[in-house]
C-alpha cells in the first residue's frame, strides 16, 4: 500500500470511527434509542468516499429530509403492510433522483419511522441536525484527504 493509499485509509477510519462515536454519545444523550437515528451508514459513505456524489451536502441532508418527510407522510397516512412501506421507499427514492440529491443511506429513514411510530419532530432531531453532522463530517474528511495528498482521485 502506497503513502497516499495508505493516508486515505487512516483519515477514513479514524473520521468513520469518530462520527459513529458522536452518534452513540448524541443518542445516549437526548435519550433517544440508537435504533432510530439512520446515520450509521452515512457516516461510513461519507468517511470512505467524502467527494463521491452520495456524499455531496445537498445530497445527505436533502435525502434524509425527503426519505423522513415519506416515512412521517406514511406514519400518518393510517396505512399499513408491505406494499405500502416498499411504496415510501420507492417514492423516496424516485425523489431523491428527481432532485438529483440521492443519498441511498436514506433509504432506511421511512422504514425507521415506520417502525418507531414517529413524528413531525424527528424531521428536526434527529433527521435534520444528524444530517448537518454528517456533512460536516464528510466536508472534514474530504479536507483532511485533500491536505494528506490523500485525495479520491476520478471519484467526482
Amino acid at each position: 500500500m502506497d503513502r497516499k493509499a495508505l493516508a486515505h485509509t487512516l483519515i477514513s477510519a479514524a473520521c468513520g470511527g469518530f462520527g459513529i462515536a458522536a452518534m452513540l454519545t448524541l443518542a445516549a444523550l437526548s435519550g433517544t434509542p440508537l435504533g432510530a437515528i439512520p446515520f450509521a451508514t452515512s457516516i461510513v459513505l461519507v468517511a470512505g468516499a467524502p467527494r463521491s456524489p452520495p456524499a455531496r451536502s445537498k445530497a445527505v441532508i436533502f435525502g434524509h429530509l425527503i426519505c423522513a418527510s415519506a416515512g412521517i407522510a406514511l406514519h400518518y397516512s393510517g396505512f399499513e403492510g408491505i406494499a405500502t412501506v416498499a411504496a415510501v421507499v420507492a417514492l423516496s427514492i424516485a425523489l431523491m433522483l428527481v432532485f438529483d440529491v440521492f443519498h441511498p443511506p436514506a433509504g432506511i429513514t421511512p422504514l425507521v419511522i415506520y417502525n418507531s411510530s414517529l413524528d413531525w419532530t424527528f424531521l428536526f432531531m434527529p433527521v435534520l441536525a444528524g444530517a448537518l453532522c454528517v456533512m460536516l463530517l464528510a466536508r472534514t474528511s474530504e479536507r483532511l484527504q485533500a491536505m494528506a495528498g490523500a485525495g479520491q482521485g476520478a471519484q467526482r
